[in-house]
Protein backbone atom coordinates (compact mmCIF):
# COMPACT_ATOMS: atom_id res chain seq x y z
CA UNK A 1 0.00 0.00 0.00
CA UNK A 2 1.32 3.49 -0.47
CA UNK A 3 -0.95 6.33 0.57
CA UNK A 4 -1.03 4.52 4.51
CA UNK A 5 2.32 3.16 4.45
CA UNK A 6 3.39 2.93 7.86
CA UNK A 7 0.17 3.93 9.34
CA UNK A 8 -1.34 2.26 12.63
CA UNK A 9 -4.49 2.08 14.31
CA UNK A 10 -3.41 1.60 17.73
CA UNK A 11 -2.95 4.41 20.61
CA UNK A 12 -5.67 6.00 19.21
CA UNK A 13 -7.51 8.16 22.30
CA UNK A 14 -10.75 7.00 22.62
CA UNK A 15 -12.96 9.18 25.22
CA UNK A 16 -15.47 5.58 25.69
CA UNK A 17 -14.53 4.63 28.76
CA UNK A 18 -13.08 1.14 29.13
CA UNK A 19 -15.07 -2.01 30.71
CA UNK A 20 -15.01 -1.26 34.64
CA UNK A 21 -15.78 -5.41 34.94
CA UNK A 22 -15.72 -7.91 32.55
CA UNK A 23 -19.24 -9.90 31.81
CA UNK A 24 -17.86 -12.96 33.63
CA UNK A 25 -17.13 -11.28 36.42
CA UNK A 26 -20.35 -9.16 37.20
CA UNK A 27 -21.73 -12.72 36.92
CA UNK A 28 -19.84 -14.20 39.80
CA UNK A 29 -20.58 -11.13 41.69
CA UNK A 30 -24.28 -11.57 41.83
CA UNK A 31 -26.03 -13.65 44.47
CA UNK A 32 -27.02 -17.61 43.37
CA UNK A 33 -30.01 -17.23 45.48
CA UNK A 34 -31.48 -14.75 42.72
CA UNK A 35 -35.02 -16.54 41.92
CA UNK A 36 -37.62 -14.99 39.77
CA UNK A 37 -41.34 -16.21 40.12
CA UNK A 38 -42.60 -17.74 37.47
CA UNK A 39 -45.31 -15.61 35.49
CA UNK A 40 -48.69 -17.30 35.81
CA UNK A 41 -50.79 -14.98 33.68
CA UNK A 42 -48.72 -14.90 30.81
CA UNK A 43 -48.48 -19.04 31.01
CA UNK A 44 -44.18 -18.65 30.41
CA UNK A 45 -41.31 -19.00 32.05
CA UNK A 46 -39.17 -15.77 33.26
CA UNK A 47 -35.95 -15.61 31.33
CA UNK A 48 -33.18 -15.95 33.50
CA UNK A 49 -31.97 -12.69 35.94
CA UNK A 50 -28.38 -12.80 35.39
CA UNK A 51 -28.77 -12.48 31.59
CA UNK A 52 -31.35 -9.84 31.89
CA UNK A 53 -28.64 -8.11 34.62
CA UNK A 54 -25.92 -8.14 31.64
CA UNK A 55 -27.98 -7.41 29.06
CA UNK A 56 -29.40 -4.19 30.89
CA UNK A 57 -25.79 -3.31 32.09
CA UNK A 58 -24.42 -3.87 27.95
CA UNK A 59 -26.97 -1.58 26.59
CA UNK A 60 -26.46 1.37 28.83
CA UNK A 61 -22.87 1.20 28.65
CA UNK A 62 -22.77 1.71 25.08
CA UNK A 63 -25.91 1.34 23.06
CA UNK A 64 -24.71 2.49 19.42
CA UNK A 65 -22.15 -0.18 19.37
CA UNK A 66 -24.66 -3.68 20.67
CA UNK A 67 -27.21 -1.74 17.57
CA UNK A 68 -24.50 -1.99 15.50
CA UNK A 69 -23.59 -5.46 16.55
CA UNK A 70 -27.15 -6.68 16.75
CA UNK A 71 -27.45 -5.39 13.13
CA UNK A 72 -24.60 -6.81 11.74
CA UNK A 73 -25.46 -10.14 13.21
CA UNK A 74 -28.93 -9.90 11.98
CA UNK A 75 -27.65 -9.31 8.28
CA UNK A 76 -25.71 -12.12 8.77
CA UNK A 77 -28.36 -14.41 10.07
CA UNK A 78 -31.46 -13.68 7.16
CA UNK A 79 -28.23 -13.98 4.45
CA UNK A 80 -29.05 -17.11 2.00
CA UNK A 81 -25.21 -17.71 2.29
CA UNK A 82 -25.87 -17.57 5.97
CA UNK A 83 -23.49 -20.84 6.32
CA UNK A 84 -20.74 -18.42 5.29
CA UNK A 85 -21.46 -15.22 6.97
CA UNK A 86 -22.78 -16.56 10.36
CA UNK A 87 -19.77 -17.84 11.44
CA UNK A 88 -19.91 -18.59 14.33
CA UNK A 89 -22.63 -19.75 15.08
CA UNK A 90 -24.09 -19.28 18.30
CA UNK A 91 -23.45 -22.11 21.17
CA UNK A 92 -27.03 -22.50 22.14
CA UNK A 93 -28.74 -22.52 18.50
CA UNK A 94 -28.54 -26.00 16.91
CA UNK A 95 -30.27 -25.11 13.56
CA UNK A 96 -30.90 -21.77 11.93
CA UNK A 97 -34.87 -22.13 11.94
CA UNK A 98 -34.91 -22.10 15.48
CA UNK A 99 -32.34 -18.87 15.46
CA UNK A 100 -34.60 -16.65 12.76
CA UNK A 101 -37.98 -17.89 14.56
CA UNK A 102 -35.98 -16.17 17.66
CA UNK A 103 -34.79 -13.73 15.82
CA UNK A 104 -38.82 -12.78 14.38
CA UNK A 105 -39.83 -12.32 18.45
CA UNK A 106 -36.73 -9.66 19.08
CA UNK A 107 -38.00 -6.56 19.92
CA UNK A 108 -36.00 -2.95 19.23
CA UNK A 109 -33.35 -3.01 21.45
CA UNK A 110 -34.52 0.83 22.32
CA UNK A 111 -38.14 -0.92 23.38
CA UNK A 112 -36.19 -3.45 25.12
CA UNK A 113 -33.64 -1.10 27.13
CA UNK A 114 -36.98 0.97 28.02
CA UNK A 115 -38.49 -2.37 29.58
CA UNK A 116 -35.35 -3.17 31.57
CA UNK A 117 -35.28 0.16 32.68
CA UNK A 118 -38.67 -0.18 34.52
CA UNK A 119 -38.36 -3.73 35.67
CA UNK A 120 -40.41 -5.33 32.80
CA UNK A 121 -38.42 -8.73 32.79
CA UNK A 122 -41.23 -10.31 31.38
CA UNK A 123 -41.57 -9.01 28.14
CA UNK A 124 -39.19 -11.40 26.43
CA UNK A 125 -38.99 -15.12 26.19
CA UNK A 126 -36.27 -16.72 27.47
CA UNK A 127 -34.90 -17.67 24.13
CA UNK A 128 -34.90 -14.15 22.66
CA UNK A 129 -33.06 -12.76 26.20
CA UNK A 130 -30.27 -15.89 25.76
CA UNK A 131 -30.14 -14.47 21.54
CA UNK A 132 -29.59 -11.18 22.69
CA UNK A 133 -26.97 -12.73 25.62
CA UNK A 134 -25.02 -14.66 23.23
CA UNK A 135 -24.50 -11.65 21.06
CA UNK A 136 -24.19 -8.89 22.93
CA UNK A 137 -22.09 -10.17 25.82
CA UNK A 138 -20.77 -13.03 25.39
CA UNK A 139 -19.57 -12.00 22.42
CA UNK A 140 -17.26 -9.86 24.06
CA UNK A 141 -14.61 -12.34 24.79
CA UNK A 142 -14.20 -12.67 21.10
CA UNK A 143 -14.73 -9.35 19.87
CA UNK A 144 -16.58 -6.74 20.82
CA UNK A 145 -17.66 -2.95 19.82
CA UNK A 146 -17.28 0.41 21.16
CA UNK A 147 -18.71 3.85 19.35
CA UNK A 148 -16.91 6.79 18.93
CA UNK A 149 -18.31 10.46 18.55
CA UNK A 150 -18.84 12.46 15.91
CA UNK A 151 -15.96 15.10 17.20
CA UNK A 152 -13.46 12.66 17.46
CA UNK A 153 -13.80 11.32 13.38
CA UNK A 154 -11.18 14.18 12.73
CA UNK A 155 -8.61 12.92 14.97
CA UNK A 156 -9.37 9.37 14.14
CA UNK A 157 -8.16 10.63 10.26
CA UNK A 158 -5.18 12.15 11.54
CA UNK A 159 -4.30 9.19 14.04
CA UNK A 160 -4.40 6.75 11.39
CA UNK A 161 -2.79 9.14 8.57
CA UNK A 162 -5.54 8.88 6.47
CA UNK A 163 -7.63 11.79 4.12
CA UNK A 164 -11.39 12.36 5.58
CA UNK A 165 -13.98 10.39 3.41
CA UNK A 166 -15.21 12.60 0.66
CA UNK A 167 -18.05 11.02 1.77
CA UNK A 168 -18.33 11.57 6.23
CA UNK A 169 -19.41 8.27 7.78
CA UNK A 170 -22.97 8.59 10.21
CA UNK A 171 -21.08 6.29 12.69
CA UNK A 172 -17.14 4.97 13.48
CA UNK A 173 -16.90 1.94 15.39
CA UNK A 174 -13.65 0.97 16.91
CA UNK A 175 -13.32 -2.64 17.19
CA UNK A 176 -11.67 -4.42 20.34
CA UNK A 177 -10.43 -7.87 20.65
CA UNK A 178 -11.50 -9.64 23.65
CA UNK A 179 -8.95 -12.00 25.98
CA UNK A 180 -10.57 -15.70 24.43
CA UNK A 181 -9.63 -14.45 20.79
CA UNK A 182 -7.06 -16.80 19.82
CA UNK A 183 -6.62 -15.54 16.31
CA UNK A 184 -6.18 -11.84 17.93
CA UNK A 185 -3.48 -13.13 19.89
CA UNK A 186 -1.45 -14.32 16.76
CA UNK A 187 -2.30 -11.32 15.44
CA UNK A 188 -0.93 -8.84 18.40
CA UNK A 189 2.12 -11.23 18.73
CA UNK A 190 3.19 -10.91 14.38
CA UNK A 191 2.63 -7.80 14.63
CA UNK A 192 5.31 -6.99 17.34
CA UNK A 193 7.51 -8.96 15.71
CA UNK A 194 7.30 -6.98 12.75
CA UNK A 195 6.25 -3.18 13.74
CA UNK A 196 8.20 -1.64 10.24
CA UNK A 197 6.19 -4.23 8.27
CA UNK A 198 2.19 -2.79 9.25
CA UNK A 199 -0.05 -1.40 7.17
CA UNK A 200 -3.64 0.41 6.87
CA UNK A 201 -6.06 -1.25 4.35
CA UNK A 202 -9.80 -0.76 3.61
CA UNK A 203 -12.07 -3.20 2.78
CA UNK A 204 -15.91 -1.38 1.13
CA UNK A 205 -18.48 -4.85 1.89
CA UNK A 206 -21.79 -5.98 1.81
CA UNK A 207 -23.54 -5.91 5.82
CA UNK A 208 -23.91 -9.37 6.20
CA UNK A 209 -19.62 -10.13 5.50
CA UNK A 210 -19.12 -8.36 8.47
CA UNK A 211 -19.54 -10.57 11.53
CA UNK A 212 -17.62 -13.49 10.20
CA UNK A 213 -14.59 -10.72 9.33
CA UNK A 214 -14.83 -9.56 13.04
CA UNK A 215 -14.93 -13.57 14.39
CA UNK A 216 -11.81 -13.93 11.82
CA UNK A 217 -14.16 -16.49 9.91
CA UNK A 218 -13.84 -15.03 6.11
CA UNK A 219 -10.90 -16.13 5.05
CA UNK A 220 -12.01 -20.03 4.86
CA UNK A 221 -11.45 -22.59 2.10
CA UNK A 222 -9.49 -20.93 -0.56
CA UNK A 223 -11.10 -17.21 0.01
CA UNK A 224 -9.18 -14.07 0.62
CA UNK A 225 -9.39 -10.18 1.16
CA UNK A 226 -8.94 -7.53 -1.39
CA UNK A 227 -7.63 -4.22 0.63
CA UNK A 228 -7.34 -0.72 -1.64
CA UNK A 229 -5.09 2.46 -0.09
CA UNK A 230 -8.37 4.60 -1.29
CA UNK A 231 -11.67 4.45 1.46
CA UNK A 232 -13.97 6.35 -1.42
CA UNK A 233 -13.36 3.26 -3.69
CA UNK A 234 -13.77 0.92 -0.62
CA UNK A 235 -17.32 2.76 -0.58
CA UNK A 236 -17.97 2.47 -3.28
CA UNK A 237 -17.77 -1.32 -3.50
CA UNK A 238 -20.04 -1.60 -0.83
CA UNK A 239 -23.78 -2.30 -1.66
CA UNK A 240 -26.55 -0.57 0.50
CA UNK A 241 -28.55 -3.54 2.44
CA UNK A 242 -31.34 -3.14 4.95
CA UNK A 243 -30.73 -2.61 8.35
CA UNK A 244 -33.03 -3.63 11.75
CA UNK A 245 -36.15 -1.76 11.63
CA UNK A 246 -36.13 1.07 13.91
CA UNK A 247 -32.20 1.19 14.15
CA UNK A 248 -30.28 3.89 15.10
CA UNK A 249 -27.73 2.84 12.50
CA UNK A 250 -29.92 3.74 9.92
CA UNK A 251 -32.73 1.96 7.87
CA UNK A 252 -29.86 1.27 4.67
CA UNK A 253 -26.65 0.65 5.59
CA UNK A 254 -23.08 0.92 3.84
CA UNK A 255 -20.09 -0.16 5.79
CA UNK A 256 -16.04 -0.05 5.39
CA UNK A 257 -13.51 -2.15 7.63
CA UNK A 258 -10.37 -0.10 8.12
CA UNK A 259 -8.45 -2.95 8.31
CA UNK A 260 -4.55 -3.12 9.70
CA UNK A 261 -2.47 -5.92 8.89
CA UNK A 262 1.35 -7.14 8.42
CA UNK A 263 2.23 -6.62 5.08
CA UNK A 264 4.11 -9.97 4.24
CA UNK A 265 5.45 -10.26 0.15
CA UNK A 266 1.64 -10.29 -0.21
CA UNK A 267 0.36 -9.92 -3.80
CA UNK A 268 -0.11 -6.20 -5.27
CA UNK A 269 -1.65 -4.33 -7.99
CA UNK A 270 0.89 -2.60 -10.38
CA UNK A 271 -0.38 0.38 -8.93
CA UNK A 272 0.58 -0.62 -5.41
CA UNK A 273 -2.95 0.67 -4.33
CA UNK A 274 -4.77 -2.86 -3.86
CA UNK A 275 -3.22 -5.92 -1.93
CA UNK A 276 -4.19 -9.83 -1.44
CA UNK A 277 -4.81 -10.92 2.25
CA UNK A 278 -5.01 -14.49 2.70
CA UNK A 279 -4.46 -15.57 6.11
CA UNK A 280 -6.41 -14.51 9.15
CA UNK A 281 -3.78 -14.32 11.67
CA UNK A 282 -1.95 -11.43 9.63
CA UNK A 283 -5.07 -9.36 9.58
CA UNK A 284 -7.54 -7.37 12.11
CA UNK A 285 -10.46 -5.06 12.00
CA UNK A 286 -9.33 -1.80 13.50
CA UNK A 287 -12.37 0.50 12.76
CA UNK A 288 -15.76 0.31 10.82
CA UNK A 289 -17.23 3.07 8.88
CA UNK A 290 -20.92 2.93 9.26
CA UNK A 291 -23.21 5.08 6.31
CA UNK A 292 -26.58 4.82 7.26
CA UNK A 293 -29.53 6.35 5.49
CA UNK A 294 -33.47 6.63 5.74
CA UNK A 295 -35.14 4.78 2.86
CA UNK A 296 -36.41 8.42 1.84
CA UNK A 297 -32.58 9.48 1.51
CA UNK A 298 -31.18 6.23 -0.68
CA UNK A 299 -34.53 6.49 -2.60
CA UNK A 300 -33.50 10.44 -3.07
CA UNK A 301 -30.40 9.38 -3.62
CA UNK A 302 -30.95 6.64 -6.30
CA UNK A 303 -32.98 8.96 -8.14
CA UNK A 304 -29.95 11.94 -8.22
CA UNK A 305 -27.82 8.90 -10.21
CA UNK A 306 -30.64 8.40 -12.48
CA UNK A 307 -30.77 12.05 -13.47
CA UNK A 308 -27.02 12.01 -14.03
CA UNK A 309 -26.48 8.78 -15.55
CA UNK A 310 -29.64 7.54 -17.87
CA UNK A 311 -28.34 4.41 -18.40
CA UNK A 312 -28.02 3.53 -15.11
CA UNK A 313 -31.59 2.63 -15.02
CA UNK A 314 -31.36 -0.62 -17.09
CA UNK A 315 -27.97 -1.57 -14.95
CA UNK A 316 -30.12 -0.93 -12.12
CA UNK A 317 -32.91 -3.33 -12.86
CA UNK A 318 -30.47 -5.56 -13.60
CA UNK A 319 -29.15 -5.36 -10.46
CA UNK A 320 -32.42 -5.36 -8.87
CA UNK A 321 -33.04 -8.80 -10.25
CA UNK A 322 -30.50 -10.95 -11.23
CA UNK A 323 -31.95 -13.97 -10.74
CA UNK A 324 -35.20 -13.14 -12.62
CA UNK A 325 -33.56 -11.44 -15.74
CA UNK A 326 -31.52 -14.52 -15.70
CA UNK A 327 -34.45 -17.13 -15.98
CA UNK A 328 -36.24 -14.99 -18.39
CA UNK A 329 -33.41 -14.70 -20.95
CA UNK A 330 -32.50 -18.34 -20.97
CA UNK A 331 -36.67 -19.03 -20.94
CA UNK A 332 -36.64 -16.93 -24.29
CA UNK A 333 -33.80 -18.82 -25.54
CA UNK A 334 -35.69 -22.19 -25.44
CA UNK A 335 -38.89 -21.07 -26.47
CA UNK A 336 -37.31 -19.19 -29.00
CA UNK A 337 -35.24 -22.39 -30.44
CA UNK A 338 -38.65 -24.05 -30.71
CA UNK A 339 -40.08 -21.59 -32.35
CA UNK A 340 -37.92 -21.80 -35.34
CA UNK A 341 -38.86 -25.27 -36.28
CA UNK A 342 -42.33 -23.65 -37.07
CA UNK A 343 -44.17 -24.33 -34.29
CA UNK A 344 -46.86 -21.10 -34.41
CA UNK A 345 -47.63 -21.27 -30.69
CA UNK A 346 -44.61 -21.10 -29.24
CA UNK A 347 -43.26 -18.45 -32.34
CA UNK A 348 -46.39 -16.36 -30.41
CA UNK A 349 -45.70 -17.14 -27.08
CA UNK A 350 -41.69 -16.34 -27.75
CA UNK A 351 -42.85 -13.38 -29.44
CA UNK A 352 -44.85 -12.08 -26.15
CA UNK A 353 -42.54 -12.84 -23.86
CA UNK A 354 -39.69 -11.40 -25.43
CA UNK A 355 -42.17 -7.78 -25.77
CA UNK A 356 -43.00 -8.46 -21.89
CA UNK A 357 -38.78 -8.52 -21.03
CA UNK A 358 -38.27 -5.54 -23.50
CA UNK A 359 -40.95 -4.01 -21.68
CA UNK A 360 -39.35 -4.28 -18.00
CA UNK A 361 -35.90 -3.33 -19.26
CA UNK A 362 -37.09 0.17 -21.11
Amino acid sequence: MTVLTGATSVGFPTTMPAKRISWRRLAALLPQSIVVPFNAERGREIPNFKDLILLQRRLQDDFLACEALWTIFVAAAWSYRYRTRLRPLPSHWGTIDLLCNTLGETPRLEALQQQLMHCEYQACSPNVVRLLTDVLVDQADRVSLSSLRPCEFGELYAHLGMPPPSRPPTQIFEVRMGGENQTGEAYARLRRDNRESVRLGFYGCKLEKLYALLNANSLNEGRFLELTSDVNEALSKSKPQAGVGGSRCGSILRCVAVVEFVFQDNETSPDKRHVIIRDAETMQVSYILLYGQSCHEHAAEKQMQLLREPARKLLNWLEDHQHEAISLGVSLLIVSSMAHFGCSFFRLFARTGFHVFKRGLL
